[in-house]
């Protein structure tokens, strides 16, 4: 006959077993909700992760287009510096030479033709003003003078006057009474050239780079 005891005995056996078999099923079951959740959590990592990456790379194209945009502009204004700077050299060059030229036989031969062009002032009544160089003040202006009268200028109106060295040579008419200029100086000529000299120097300069690279 079974007492009591072993009844107690049976059935605290059972429990335990159905309450470990509970338990186990229920570490089961945590364990694949954790599991998920690792899985869940790791994918959200990754994806942050991965969203960092993009950006930092966005961040350093974004700063290496900036870097190269900054290179090229710099490198640009360098190039118009040192464009600008040759030609500034050129002109004061140029400058020297056609100082060199006002002192030779072959400026008179300019100025032969050079004064022909004030044949429209030919019968002006206006006393006139003509400015001249120092240069040919002291060896051309009774030349000049004597041109201009001969071309129809009356000479006793011209009053000849020695302008700045700027000038370069050629002469600059005025009639103070008409506030009228006539500024056909050489530097007056050379000034209304200079954007085609400009052209000229930049397309060579721009062939010799092209040569260079």
């Amino acid at each position: 006959m079974v007492t009591i005891e072993q009844k107690l005995t049976l059935f605290s056996k059972l429990l335990n077993q159905d309450i470990k078999e509970e338990v186990d099923k229920q570490l089961v079951e945590l364990e694949k909700i954790y599991k998920q959740k690792r899985l869940v959590n790791q994918a959200k990592a990754d994806k942050e992760a991965q969203a960092l990456v993009e950006n930092a790379i966005k961040r350093a194209e974004t700063k290496k287009t900036e870097l190269i945009s900054k290179a090229k502009m710099c490198n640009k204004k360098e190039c118009m510096m040192a464009k600008e700077a040759y030609i500034h050299t050129f002109i004061e060059r140029l400058k020297d030479k056609i100082k060199d030229f006002t002192q030779t036989d072959e400026y008179k031969v300019y100025l032969d033709r050079y004064l022909m062009q004030f044949e429209t002032l030919r019968g002006y009544e206006n006393d006139l003003d003509v400015y001249i160089t120092e240069s040919d003040y002291n060896r051309h202006k009774e030349y000049i003078k004597e041109k201009l009268s001969n071309i129809g200028l009356q000479g006793e109106k011209l009053n000849f006057k020695i302008a700045n060295d700027t000038i370069l040579g050629g002469i600059i008419i005025e009639d103070p009474k008409r506030n009228m200029r006539i500024d056909t100086s050489i530097l007056q000529v050379l000034e209304d050239a200079k954007n085609h000299i400009i052209e000229v120097v930049f397309g060579a300069i721009g062939e010799v780079g092209e040569k260079v690279e």
